[in-house]
């Protein structure tokens, strides 16, 4: 039964993929890859039981779906404060097929060099996109620092948000690794990455594909999005799935959509 529902799973996605493909061989650099969005939330749509401290929330035949999801995605993008906090591997050592490569999303270079993605042999090395424009000497070094470890660094447009605060334009970003031969991500989080793609996705219309797992826990802890507002202002706007289709893998609830832009 497990399997049967990841296989139906694996076939949506094929066919959102396929649907995309043609856009392969083109080089427009406009071109984004195939985007999908895929996490875990609680019940209570937690992310996490507090900031910076991972939870376990998928069960094993959900944690088994994901890795299968990677398998099918050339690139996983995550935030900065994900890979501080939870050092992941980000590869699919459950299920066979190619592991993804790690995209990590940082604006600042805050990415330490001992992470395991620099460290173990069974991680790729990743991806950074950083803000462009930055002339502190201190991002030099650790970019220099980074790009030792074999990380590929690359550059991105930036803006702006929060307090003033500058932020990797995610639609850029999607530009920037495809130019680089990443023709399909999976974002996986954490909050700031995936608010941040609601929040963009509106107006720019880059999320292909959203898959979310929901288990029956409640924590009430990190929120999964922080806040739409003030880049959404009409409730008719807010990101909503169209058509979805439901799945349960043991406990856990599989809701699978597109966005209705």
């Amino acid at each position: 039964m497990i399997d049967a529902v990841i296989s139906k799973l694996r076939h949506h996605v094929c066919e959102a993929q396929k649907e995309w493909n043609p856009k392969i061989t083109q080089t427009d650099p406009q071109i984004l890859p195939f985007v999908t969005l895929s996490y875990a939330q609680s019940i209570d749509g937690s992310l996490a039981a507090e900031r910076g401290k991972p939870t376990l929330l998928s069960g094993p035949a959900s944690m088994k779906m994901t890795h299968m999801l990677r398998t099918l995605h050339d690139g996983i993008m995550v935030g900065v404060g994900t890979v501080i906090a939870d050092n992941p591997s980000l590869n699919a050592r459950l299920v066979e097929g190619c592991s993804p490569r790690p995209i990590i999303v940082d604006t600042h270079l805050r990415c330490p060099t001992s992470l395991k993605l620099f460290t173990l042999s069974t991680c790729q090395k990743p991806i950074i996109l950083y803000g462009r424009g930055s002339q502190d000497p201190e991002i030099q070094i650790r970019r220099q620092a980074l790009e030792m470890m074999g990380a590929a660094v690359l550059e991105c447009q930036t803006m702006s948000g929060d307090a003033g605060r500058n932020y990797v334009d995610l639609h850029d970003a999607l530009c920037v690794v495809r130019q680089n031969g990443i023709n399909s991500v999976m974002v996986e989080g954490g909050s700031a990455i995936l608010t941040s793609c609601l929040q963009q996705t509106t107006q720019r219309r880059f999320i292909d594909l959203v898959i979310v797992t929901i288990a029956p826990t409640f924590i009430g802890g990190l929120r999964v999005v922080s806040t739409l507002l003030p880049s959404i202002t009409m409730p008719r706007t807010f990101p909503r799935l169209q058509q979805p289709r439901y799945y349960v893998l043991e406990e856990d609830l599989i809701i699978l959509g597109r966005l209705a832009y």
